[in-house]
């Protein structure tokens, strides 16, 4: 299902701190004239192919080109993947679609934007210039798995209080971040691997014919979605869950055969917001699996893929600028997308240092696309190694939006440092330099010795996308006894080790 299945019995993500870089100045260039206002076309309704697809592992451990199978066979437009684990790239290469996010872990054919007030809760998808969708990708808390408690006997209020407190915070703060969106009228869209089931499948009816459904669950998380205005796509089109239960998880395979006792249910999702007319859904799987609308044979991962037709209109942004890459090797271009649709020569592009004012810019470009939204190439040589930040600024050098980005040595390596040494109970202040970027790298601690990436770590927090940053994890003696202990930097919810350094818990 997803990593760190375990680490989240043991440890709260902890939020981490951007550390902040110096950057040398370099004169501001002046600014070329701005060429007047192309008017924007009203937008008009679009169809749009939108599927979810946990991968398993990367599709490092599977026949790689089945992955890619997989989704040219659904004919999507646009796929949130689930452990991705740094392959998000690699997908979209082998698509040949020129357009992917690694802190979204989306592959897409349409130009993807990350905008600044979104915080890494979704990304904007550009369906024609200035006319967009937006997309946010979910990967919920694995364990403790409800169905498995069902399972075990629990009874039904056991099995919602654990829900209130692994899941339903977790998308309550997903449901949080799309609000810019949805404030805004932007059709939007959650792909995800839930790890739930919905309520809309755990019914009186569903119950009488399926041996594992023990009694109905009115489950919380799809509850919350609902309530947040956004409609089941798979579920639209098929709204019997007994005639059709488009089981997701899991049919066996890659393993030689599933589990007796194994629970099997539909915890794979796409939901569209409001205003979304839904055309069609379906299952894409291994040949001869139930419900089954799109075949692969073999099939690369242990969940079904739901892929869904959808028809909406698209809405035109807010003003923004946004960097493509947060991690830029110094020398690279920095590709910069923008939104300035009221255009007339007011609005300019900047680079500053991070939390700079626009009066201190060390670049300045013009928007330069037809209507004001497109992208600029920013150069990167003279920035040395740091924290900066993109603006969009209008007259009187009012900041409408700022995009962060790091500079980085060309071939620059990853980093992670511990304390050196720390007494027993306190504070442990871990940090890192030149990490990916990818939204699920993480630094874990292991006891000195214990190589065992996958069981052994004590405890974990991901780095938030970030490329250097710090963060503090409670030193709970217990946890952490005096003793010799490694940190490590992981790459984006894998076992793939970056850097790592120790460190002493001493008794006093």
């Amino acid at each position: 299902m997803t990593i760190p299945r375990r680490a989240r019995r043991r440890a709260t993500v902890l939020a981490a701190a951007l550390a902040l870089a110096t950057a040398a100045l370099v004169a501001p260039a002046a600014a070329p004239a701005q060429a007047p206002a192309v008017p924007t076309p009203a937008p008009t309704p679009v169809e749009v192919r939108v599927m979810t697809f946990n991968i398993w592992l990367g599709g490092d451990v599977v026949d790689f080109a089945k992955v890619i199978d997989a989704i040219t066979a659904a004919r999507a437009d646009i796929v949130g993947l689930q452990e991705a684990e740094g392959n998000t790239q690699r997908i979209a290469e082998a698509l040949h679609w020129p357009y992917w996010s690694d802190r979204l872990h989306v592959v897409s054919r349409f130009p993807l934007i990350d905008p600044p007030e979104a915080h890494g809760g979704y990304v904007l998808a550009q369906v024609r210039p200035g006319q967009v969708f937006a997309l946010a990708n979910e990967h919920l808390t694995s364990d403790p798995y409800g169905p498995y408690l069902v399972r075990s006997g629990r009874s039904p209020a056991q099995v919602l209080a654990n829900e209130r407190v692994t899941r339903v915070p977790e998308i309550n703060a997903a449901i949080a971040a799309i609000q810019p969106a949805l404030r805004r009228g932007v059709p939007t869209f959650m792909t995800g691997d839930f790890n739930t089931p919905s309520a809309l499948d755990w019914t009186p009816a569903v119950d009488a014919v399926r041996a594992d459904v023990h009694y109905p669950v009115p489950w919380p998380v799809t509850r919350a979605v609902a309530r947040a205005g956004f409609t089941d796509t798979y579920r639209a089109v098929h709204p019997d869950p007994v005639a059709t239960p488009g089981i997701t998880w899991t049919f066996g395979y890659p393993f030689p055969r599933r589990a007796a006792n194994e629970v099997i249910d539909r915890i794979d999702f796409v939901q569209a917001s409001r205003g979304v007319q839904v055309v069609d859904s379906g299952i894409v799987g291994p040949s001869g699996t139930p419900d089954v609308t799109y075949p692969v044979d073999p099939y690369p991962s242990d969940h079904r893929a739901v892929v869904s037709d959808v028809r909406f209109t698209p809405a035109v942004p807010a003003p923004f600028a946004s960097v493509l890459d947060r991690r830029v090797g110094r020398g690279d271009p920095i590709p910069v997308r923008y939104a300035a649709p009221r255009g007339e020569g007011i609005d300019t592009l900047l680079i500053v240092r991070a939390g700079g004012r626009a009066r201190d810019a060390l670049m300045i470009l013009p928007p330069q696309e037809a209507s004001f939204f497109g992208a600029v190439r920013f150069g990167s040589g003279d920035l040395r190694p740091g924290r900066y930040d993109a603006l969009l600024v209008t007259r009187g050098d009012r900041v409408l939006s700022r995009s962060t980005f790091w500079v980085v040595a060309p071939n620059a390596s990853a980093t992670v440092r511990g304390p050196g040494r720390v007494r027993a109970g306190r504070p442990i202040r871990v940090s890192w330099t030149n990490a990916p970027a990818m939204r699920r790298d993480w630094v874990g601690i292991w006891k000195a010795g214990d190589n065992d990436l996958y069981n052994d770590y004590l405890m974990f927090v991901y780095t938030g996308a970030t490329v250097a940053g710090a963060t503090t994890i409670a030193g709970d003696a217990s946890t952490f006894p005096p003793g010799r202990y490694v940190v490590r930097l992981m790459k984006d919810d894998g076992y793939g080790e970056l850097a790592r350094s120790s460190f002493t818990v001493t008794r006093r």
